[in-house]
């Protein structure tokens, strides 16, 4: 793995147009438009032992609770971030970014997290199996996928490793340090700059944890980690 990396995000002045009654259409007409198709293969079963042994045998990925799809509807980033914003359907909002977890898993794959986790400037109420924290985001902190809207890779480290639970928030960062998505130093800098706020201490010694584990997913196909497949162009991070 190169150990610098650059990272390419898309311009802060694409601003993305909702349109109603589609799937993910709360987001903007491209996201409507290209989850169409996958939106139709999800599939809504009662939770059973029966669905919980086919999501632990690999058949099935839950998105959310009673939500499952076919592990190979998510090849891809843009599968990943329009399937989840499809499987929220008509409670998805303009203003929920995929963060968090779901951000990281967006860019990674692997099993889909438990539960889903939005950023929302807003307060319109919950969503089943949905984790929803309320914030500001610059507009230098959202990337646009497929029309729908994550946070980037330095905010979503800086959000797991303040807000998520240790063994967690340390092995994604880790992934996406060892993927070349972010830099040690470009999430040091941004926890700098929230210096005083609650969790910045703890999120400075998991980060340190983190940047040690990078070795172990340096090459995750070799270990069983998925790899991080399918980013589009515009947001694919190059060696320099």
């Amino acid at each position: 793995m190169s150990a610098r990396r650059r990272i390419i995000t898309l311009p802060t002045e694409h601003i993305p147009v909702p349109v109603s009654g589609a799937p993910c259409g709360a987001w903007s007409h491209h996201a409507a438009e290209l989850a169409e198709s996958r939106a139709a293969h999800l599939q809504r079963w009662p939770e059973s032992p029966t669905t919980q042994r086919l999501v632990e045998e690999g058949f099935l990925e839950r998105l959310l609770p009673g939500i499952f799809c076919p592990p190979d509807l998510l090849a891809t980033a843009v599968d990943r971030a329009l399937c989840l914003g499809a499987a929220i359907g008509d409670r998805l909002q303009p203003a929920h970014v995929l963060a968090g977890p779901s951000a990281a898993w967006v860019l990674l794959g692997g099993r889909a997290p438990e539960p889903a986790e939005l950023l929302s400037s807003s307060h319109r109420g919950p969503v089943a199996g949905v984790m929803i924290r309320h914030g500001r985001l610059d507009p230098s902190e959202v990337e646009i996928i497929g029309g729908a809207p994550l946070t980037s890779p330095s905010r979503t480290a800086v959000d797991l490793l303040r807000f998520t639970p240790e063994p967690a928030a340390v092995r994604f960062v880790a992934r996406l340090l060892a993927s070349g998505h972010l830099r040690p130093a470009e999430v040091h800098e941004q926890l700098q700059s929230r210096d005083g706020y609650s969790g910045v201490r703890r999120a400075e010694e998991l980060l340190e944890l983190a940047a040690a584990s990078v070795s172990r997913f340096a090459q995750p196909a070799a270990r069983g980690e998925p790899d991080p497949i399918g980013l589009p162009s515009a947001v694919t991070r190059y060696a320099s």
